[in-house]
């Protein structure tokens, strides 16, 4: 689906109908000198502009993309996480009752580039998701540098689970609108994990390439220890309770 000229604010992607957001090319300010010895050093990146939806694709996003493919379910019994509060029903192929506006997890990296490619989408690189997490100027979460009681789905909230996407919308929002930035699930991202500074130009952004691939945003099960717009985690778990994901696209 071709983007817009004009290339407006928000747009509605026909596929699977999300809502997407724009975000301007430029350079910005990526990882941290305070954060994890994996978030250093602080450097300079430069993304062209893209659309990236404005919450993670949905249970029910999802399931659209199953019913119309036949890809697999989500549903797993492992010895790393309790899948049982949110495994789909095998037989159905339906997603937990009342989850239906919670992000889809138990989703591998390979599960979320194929829904990525039947929207007529893309996983957004890892500079992508942190520009549009938190802007241009280096914050720290989305909203700012000083953090703030219930803008986000983290340890500290209590809820010890998924929440609705939006449910934090607009206060926790990131400077051009991305919903739920930080906290809920953690996202995956194109980028093999390898050590800053980021070049896109390395290998790490093959998706030939053998490694585990990175995910950012932190999550329901993570404290302030971690959670930022900064924090970023390698995939070799493959799948979790608390890991989900959003596309994003280059304008035409």
């Amino acid at each position: 689906m071709p983007v817009p000229e004009e290339k407006a604010v928000r747009i509605l992607w026909e596929k699977d109908g999300k809502e997407m957001i724009y975000i301007p090319g430029g350079t910005f300010l990526m990882g941290s000198d305070e954060g994890n010895d994996n978030q250093r050093p602080a450097h300079e990146v430069y993304v062209a502009p893209f659309y990236i939806d404005r919450y993670p694709v949905t249970n029910e996003e999802y399931k659209r993309f199953l019913d119309e493919t036949g890809h697999p379910i989500p549903n797993y019994d492992v010895s790393w996480t309790d899948c049982r509060n949110y495994n789909w029903d095998p037989e159905k192929r339906t997603y937990p009752e009342g989850k239906g506006r919670h992000p889809a997890v138990l989703v591998t990296w390979e599960d979320a580039l194929a829904y990525a490619s039947w929207a007529g989408k893309r996983l957004p690189t890892e500079a992508e998701w942190e520009r549009a997490a938190r802007g241009t100027d280096g914050r720290r979460w989305p909203w700012g540098n000083e953090f703030i009681e219930g803008r986000c789905n983290i340890k500290e909230t209590g809820i010890c689970a998924t929440t609705p996407v939006g449910m934090y919308s607009p206060e926790g929002d990131s400077p051009e609108g991305m919903g739920d930035p930080l906290g809920n699930v953690w996202e995956w991202t194109s980028s093999l994990y390898k050590p800053y500074p980021y070049d896109p130009n390395d290998g790490r952004e093959s998706l030939q390439a053998s490694g585990w691939r990175v995910l950012r945003g932190a999550s329901w099960l993570n404290d302030l220890t971690l959670a930022s717009c900064t924090a970023r985690l390698d995939g070799d778990f493959l799948f979790f309770t608390n890991v989900g994901f959003r596309c994003a696209v280059l304008p035409e």
